[in-house]
Order: C-alpha cells, then sequence, then structure tokens
C-alpha cells in the first residue's frame, strides 16, 4: 500500500533508533575487543622489555661496559607511565561535577551500593591515593630485583601467589570468610607454585647438563629471585587490602586513581627512595642502587634508551586499557587472559632459545622439568577458577551476593589481574 515515499513516520524513527543502538554496542563491543588485545600485548611486552633492560649494556661513570641491573629506576618508569593517564583524562581539566558510571571515567573502586556521600573533598581523595602507592614501590620494587635472577616465564607464574596472600590478609584485616571453595583454590594455588619453584631449580641444572649452550644458574640465585618475587606478591596483596579499605570513598574516576598513584609513586621515589638507595651500601658501586649512574648509562646507549621508553609507554597503555574494560571484564576473562599472558612469554622464550640465539639471556630452555613448571602452571590457572568460583565443587556450599563483584575490585587487583577478593556473602 505505501511505496518507499510513504512510510509510516513513526516506523521509520522506530527503525533509525535500532539502528543507531545496533551501531554503539558494535561500537562498543569493537572498543572492548580492541582494548583487551592491548592488555594481552601490552601485559606481555612489559614482562618482555623489563627482562631485557637488564640485559642491554650501557657506559657506566666509571667508563665501564656493563649489564642495566637497575631494578628501581625501571620501577620509577612504571610510575612515570601511570602518571601518564592523568593526560588522557578529561575531567581532571574540567572538573565537572561528579564522575560519569561507566567508561574509563567511572571509578574503579565504587562505594556499596545505598551508602551516603562522606562529603570527602578532591583534594582529600588525591591525597589518600598516595597511600597505596607506598606499597606500590615496595611491592614493584622487590619483583623487579627478583626477575634479575629468575627466567621471564617462571617470574609471571609466580604472580598466582597475590591471590594466596590477598586471602589470607582479606580474612585478618578485612574480617571475610573463606569458604571450603576457597580453600581449595589456595591450595591449588600454593602446590601450583611449589611445583614451579622445583622445576625452575632442578631443571636449569639439567638444562645445563644437556645443552651446551646454556650455562649453569647458581640455585642460590634462583631461590632469592622467586624469594623477592613472592615477597613483593606479599606487599602487592597488601596494596589490594590498603586499596579496599581507603579507597571505598575515594569515587575519582579510574584515569585519576591510576594517574595520582603514579604521581605519588613517583614524587616519593625522586625524594625518598633514590636518595635513600644511594646511601645504603650495596654491590653498585659502593651503593645499594646509584641512579647517577644510570642515567649515564641511558644517555650512552641509545638501545637502552628505546627499551625503557617503550617499556614506559608499554605500561601506560597496559594501564589505560585496563580502566576501559574494567565494567566489561570478568573474573573469567582475569583469568583467562593471564593464562594466555603467561603462555605468550614462554613461548617468546623458547622461541628466542631454539630459534634465534640459543646464547640469548631472554632465552629459556625446555628441560626434563619443563613438564612440571606446565604443570605448575596448570594447577595455578585451576586454583584461580576455583577460588573465583569460575569453576563449582561439587558437593560444597557456595553462598550467594547481593553485591557486583565490579563493586568490590581495587585498582591494584585490576591492574595486576588478580584475582578477586572474597566476597560477603549470605
Amino acid at each position: 500500500i505505501f511505496g518507499p515515499s510513504h512510510r509510516c513516520p513513526s516506523l521509520v524513527h522506530s527503525g533509525a533508533k535500532r539502528r543507531a543502538r545496533g551501531g554503539g554496542e558494535m561500537a562498543g563491543k569493537c572498543f572492548t575487543l580492541v582494548a583487551v588485545t592491548g592488555l594481552l600485548i601490552c601485559g606481555s611486552l612489559n614482562t618482555i622489555m623489563l627482562k631485557l633492560s637488564f640485559i642491554v649494556k650501557g657506559t657506566n661513570l666509571e667508563g665501564q661496559r656493563e649489564n642495566f641491573q637497575k631494578p628501581w629506576l625501571i620501577t620509577f618508569a612504571m610510575f612515570v607511565a601511570m602518571t601518564l593517564a592523568l593526560f588522557f583524562d578529561r575531567e581532571l581539566f574540567r572538573r565537572r561535577g561528579a564522575a560519569p558510571d561507566t567508561g574509563m571515567k567511572a571509578a574503579l573502586i565504587d562505594s556499596s551500593p545505598g551508602q551516603a556521600p562522606n562529603g570527602m573533598t578532591w583534594k582529600k581523595k588525591v591525597q589518600m591515593v598516595g597511600i597505596p602507592a607506598v606499597f606500590d614501590i615496595l611491592a614493584t620494587g622487590m619483583c623487579s630485583m627478583g626477575f634479575l635472577y629468575i627466567p621471564a616465564s617462571v617470574w609471571q607464574l609466580l604472580r598466582g601467589a597475590e591471590m594466596i596472600f590477598a586471602a589470607i590478609f582479606a580474612v585478618i584485616f578485612l574480617r571475610r570468610r573463606l569458604y571450603g571453595f576457597h580453600w581449595i583454590g589456595v591450595f591449588l594455588c600454593v602446590l601450583g607454585i611449589a611445583c614451579v619453584g622445583l622445576a625452575s631449580v632442578w631443571g636449569s641444572a639439567a638444562a645445563a647438563d644437556t645443552d651446551e649452550h646454556v650455562e649453569p644458574e647458581d640455585p642460590k640465585l634462583l631461590l632469592l629471585g622467586m624469594a623477592l618475587a613472592l615477597g613483593g606478591q606479599v606487599v602487592q596483596a597488601a596494596q589490594v587490602i590498603a586499596e579496599e579499605w581507603l579507597l571505598k570513598e575515594v569515587d575519582l574516576p579510574g584515569l585519576q586513581i591510576v594517574g595520582f598513584e603514579g604521581l605519588w609513586g613517583g614524587l616519593i621515589m625522586l625524594f625518598l627512595v633514590f636518595p635513600l638507595l644511594y646511601v645504603l651500601p650495596g654491590d653498585d658501586h659502593g651503593h645499594f642502587e646509584n641512579e647517577l649512574d644510570a642515567l649515564a648509562m641511558i644517555k650512552s646507549s641509545g638501545c637502552l634508551a628505546v627499551v625503557i621508553t617503550v617499556y614506559t609507554f608499554s605500561c601506560m597503555t597496559y594501564n589505560m586499557a585496563g580502566i576501559a574494560v574494567t565494567g566489561a571484564l570478568s573474573a573469567v576473562h582475569r583469568v583467562m587472559l593471564e593464562a594466555f599472558r603467561t603462555s605468550l612469554i614462554w613461548i617468546f622464550g623458547l622461541s628466542v632459545h631454539y630459534i634465534f640465539d640459543p646464547n640469548s639471556p631472554l632465552g629459556e630452555a625446555w628441560t626434563p622439568y619443563s613438564w612440571m613448571e606446565v604443570a605448575g602452571f596448570i594447577l595455578v590457572m585451576f586454583g584461580q577458577a576455583v577460588y573465583g568460583e569460575m569453576l563449582k565443587v561439587p558437593g560444597l556450599w557456595y553462598p550467594t551476593y547481593d553485591a557486583d563483584e565490579r563493586l568490590l575490585a581495587s585498582p591494584g587487583a585490576i591492574r595486576n589481574f588478580a584475582s578477586p577478593l572474597p566476597r560477603q556473602g549470605s
């Protein structure tokens, strides 16, 4: 009856709205896919660039060529990367009322539903963000020091220990309750990390015996590296607890949370940590770490400067991508992304050793105990899945929850792909 030029206006308007809504949903899905891809690529690149920075040579203040083993300066680069997020936050410059509820501007830790505003000023909120930065300095510094002595894949797998310590701290300090499935998940992670540690120590000696290109590593240094990495996870778990406890009322946009934590961390390192490292005795030309020597090495080596620059911008992209998909990532997504990230790093190490250069410190050899490391990796992933209720154990009781899991996540947990803290159920 109606020709092309006589369509009902209401039908035309309805169709246009549907097409616009469909286009918006498609754009949102594409944006999430790009952000998740950025998380995976930049997360893997962060680890690889961190390891690469420790083996690139530069000329020190004494005119000698040596490896750039400056873990605390690399920690400072991470805080610079976090600070750069502030330049992408339009709300910081416009300062309009309350922040929106979704997207990159949304608060990473929202107040509990129905909770009254606390009247905290914007300046006070920014100051509160500085407290978790202290934890982040110590955690990242310890993990970076441990990375000097252990392979990249082992270092990445040991990050799963954060869930164990966060669960214990949640019981002690947040008065959260752990159920049977939580303890099973924690036990699987402990068992998996033990397998990874043993495989690393035993495999190093076995690889040196079977592969002439592999130099034997000191088991004491391997154990020291793993101890430092695990100690860093203890502090990182404490940071998650501190953020959960302190930042519930700090309803700043996500970019400001990460950016100001980076700003506070950088300032603390410049005016407190670096002078302390210079005064303390150590193996870095009589200092625990000499940052003037580090700057001389960076100035002398273009390759080193490029590596640190790539690491900094990769960390920035990683943080921003993580904030962008905060609401879109479930616990399943986080565990899967962490599994893919660990797999990519391990594949990269094996490829370097067997395809490109068997003598490269970036490479990792396959040893008779590598299967134990694979088993440890699987146990850690299963432990996180059981702990996060993605895999349910038959016969165990599971509580019901009133609050959304996203409301109980912290910036530290999201940024490090940690499993969520145990939720309060009924």
